[in-house]
C-alpha cells in the first residue's frame, strides 16, 4: 500500500470523526446520545500478570453460578472460545478475565496452570457505573472490578 493511499484513508478516518462529533451536537449547547452498547459485567485484573507458559485454568463462582475458561501460553490467541469468559491478553501475557452478563456481590476464583494452584481467592467486587453515551445518556452498566495476586509456586526441593 502506498503512503499516498494511507494518507487518504487517514485524512478520511479523521473527517469521519469530526462529522461524527458535529453532529452530535445540537443546537443550544446540549448534545444529542450516541448509540454505544455496554453491558453489567465483572473484570478480574492478574497482578503480575500471567507470563510462565503453560495451560491456564480458570474456574470463577459468582455468587454461586460457576464460570470455567482455558489459555495456553505462549499461545494466548489459541485460547478456548467461551461467552461467558473473555480473556484479555496483555504483551505476551494473559492480563484479564471478565465475565459479562454478571453483577455477583462475591466472587471467588481459582487459576490453576498445568496442576499448580496460583491462587485461590475469594473477594467482593468494587462496582463503578459506566455510560458510554455521556452522563445523561443511556444505557447504564455496572462494571465490578478485582484485583487478583498471583503466586507462583516455589520449587521442590529434591534431596
Amino acid at each position: 500500500m502506498s503512503s499516498a493511499s494511507t494518507s487518504r484513508r487517514l485524512g478520511r478516518a479523521a473527517a469521519a470523526i469530526l462529522l461524527i462529533g458535529l453532529a452530535s451536537c445540537r443546537p443550544g449547547g446540549t448534545k444529542a446520545c450516541t448509540e454505544a452498547a455496554c453491558g453489567d459485567e465483572v473484570e478480574i485484573k492478574f497482578e503480575p500478570e500471567l507470563v510462565a507458559p503453560g495451560r491456564y485454568h480458570f474456574i470463577v463462582d459468582l455468587d454461586g453460578v460457576t464460570r470455567r475458561c482455558s489459555a495456553s501460553l505462549p499461545n494466548p490467541s489459541q485460547q478456548e472460545m467461551m461467552p461467558e469468559c473473555l480473556i484479555r491478553q496483555g504483551d505476551g501475557s494473559l492480563a484479564a478475565i471478565t465475565i459479562p452478563r454478571m453483577q455477583p456481590k462475591v466472587v471467588a476464583l481459582r487459576v490453576v496452570r498445568d496442576q499448580a494452584v496460583l491462587s485461590d481467592t475469594r473477594a467482593a467486587p468494587i462496582y463503578a457505573v459506566e455510560r458510554p453515551n455521556g452522563p445523561d445518556c443511556p444505557p447504564e452498566c455496572s462494571v465490578g472490578r478485582i484485583t487478583v495476586g498471583i503466586k507462583e509456586p516455589t520449587p521442590e526441593v529434591h534431596r
